[in-house]
């Protein structure tokens, strides 16, 4: 058997699409699973760039843009949402969170997907002025041309446009590490890693509150976020598959403590050892179930759980050395507990990967306060 054909975009709706793309002042494209294959990317880079079409990667499981695309505004569209005029809304479930982000109520918005509205999630109801069906390379493709071809293509709109864009502070860029004794972050083990990083290393990310703003991707394929369908757990697995497919590449899985636990650490290790796939996995250990706390602020934040020192289904303690269930598979495994220590850590753990073959896990004990948990709650990250 042999996939079908993409869907291809109807030509009236692309041709509305354009017509309101090209008479917007502040366009906005919000992805989230846009690029999941390496060639969709230079697609998206083309239409963004000849037309000055910023975009917001939310939550995202794909590298869609390269980091320092000009048109890549970073990952939080709440800044943005407000003024926008023509929102764009490409291969995205949730483009935003409701009840924390403001859509400009006059704005006209657009998804594009091969199913643009979602249809099996009963309870998705953003909004949509116009629903784009189609393959969603094919569709941008198709958008790019009909932009190109537009009458109300304004070539000094999108000049003051660009210009605009450029003033724009960095949305990203690698933040200093904490110092020497200070506390372990998730933010500085997003800083340590941006050293390290290499372009063509493969990053697995399943941790919700590491800032991948911090982190910079020229290479399409090099970055796979969890997506809705997934669950926690899933890190462990998806960075073998990924060393599987791409054995010559590095692979760095990011996970939380308790991510790591669902993830069946020891017959990952195993398999890890058995098949020869020596990864890195960061374990950014808070010692509690943070997606819940965060979740539980948003939701509460004056309730009896924001004052509680001790919240109920929180905390995962005693912490276990989770560095020595690797060791049972002959990987190798160390706990840091200071800033200082973290760029150590990573040149061996990088060195039993690369020269030694064999797979490694830094136990990385974070501190991650109440206040952090509810600005992440507030950006729609829970």
């Amino acid at each position: 058997h042999r996939p079908p054909a993409p869907p291809a975009p109807a030509p009236m709706a692309v041709a509305q699409a354009a017509q309101w793309l090209a008479a917007a002042e502040q366009p906005l494209i919000v992805t989230s699973s846009y690029g999941q294959q390496p060639a969709e990317v230079p697609l998206l880079a083309s239409l963004a760039e000849r037309h000055a079409l910023p975009v917001v990667a939310y939550r995202p499981r794909y590298v869609c843009l390269p980091t320092r695309h000009p048109m890549h505004l970073g990952h939080d569209p709440g800044p943005f949402l407000g003024t926008a005029d023509v929102i764009v809304v490409l291969d995205s479930d949730v483009p935003w969170m409701p009840q924390l982000h403001r859509v400009n109520p006059q704005a006209k918005v657009i998804h594009i997907a091969p199913d643009p509205l979602f249809d099996r999630l009963p309870m998705r109801s953003f909004r949509c002025d116009l629903a784009i069906t189609g393959d969603s390379a094919a569709t941008v493709q198709a958008l790019d041309r009909a932009l190109e071809q537009c009458p109300a293509r304004d070539a000094e709109r999108i000049a003051a446009r660009r210009e605009r864009l450029a003033r724009r502070p960095a949305a990203r860029g690698p933040a200093p590490a904490a110092d020497g004794d200070g506390p372990l972050t998730p933010a500085a083990v997003a800083a340590a890693v941006a050293r390290f990083k290499q372009p063509g290393d493969i990053l697995v990310n399943e941790t919700a509150s590491l800032p991948i703003g911090l982190l910079e991707f020229s290479e399409p394929g090099t970055y796979f976020g969890v997506s809705s369908a997934g669950g926690l757990g899933w890190g462990l697995g998806a960075a073998l598959g990924l060393k599987l497919g791409a054995p010559e590449r590095r692979v760095i899985c990011l996970v939380g403590d308790g991510a790591y636990m669902f993830g069946n650490p020891t017959p990952a290790h195993l398999v890890s050892a058995a098949m020869g796939l020596p990864t890195l996995t960061i374990i950014v250990n808070n010692r509690m179930w943070g997606a819940v706390r965060r979740a539980t602020l948003s939701l509460y934040p004056d309730g009896a759980a924001a004052g509680a020192t001790d919240p109920a289904f929180t905390r995962l303690e005693p912490a276990p050395a989770y560095e020595r269930v690797v060791e049972a598979s002959g990987g190798y495994g160390e706990r840091v507990e200071r800033a200082a220590d973290l760029p150590g850590a990573l040149e061996r753990a990088l060195h039993a990967v690369e020269q030694e073959n064999r797979q490694a896990v830094l136990n990385v004990l974070v501190h991650y306060s109440d206040d952090t948990a509810r600005r992440d709650a507030r950006a729609g990250s829970s």
